[in-house]
């Protein structure tokens, strides 16, 4: 079964539930972690459970919280802006 049939069927599989695939989870949208997913399991995932799946959501989360800190990123980002308005 193709990749992208996989994470189709999961998506379809949160739809049902009012969940929305393309949620965000910080800049990462819930489509790449399915994708991710099938990437991983490849047709196993078609037996994960909508629970199983909001769990994968929330653990990328949460992995997302504890290891990246956006403030370094805001300033990184501040910081080249500040140099274009120089220029």
């Amino acid at each position: 079964m193709p990749h992208e049939e996989i994470v189709t069927r999961l998506s379809l599989q949160l739809v049902d539930i009012a969940a929305n695939p393309s949620e965000l989870v910080f800049a990462i949208s819930m489509q790449s972690v399915l994708s991710e997913i099938a990437h991983r399991l490849g047709e196993k995932a078609l037996s994960l459970s909508v629970q199983d799946l909001l769990l994968a959501r929330d653990e990328v989360r949460a992995a997302i919280s504890h290891h990246l800190d956006e403030r370094d990123f805001i300033g990184l980002g501040l910081d080249v802006w500040a140099i274009s308005r120089n220029l």
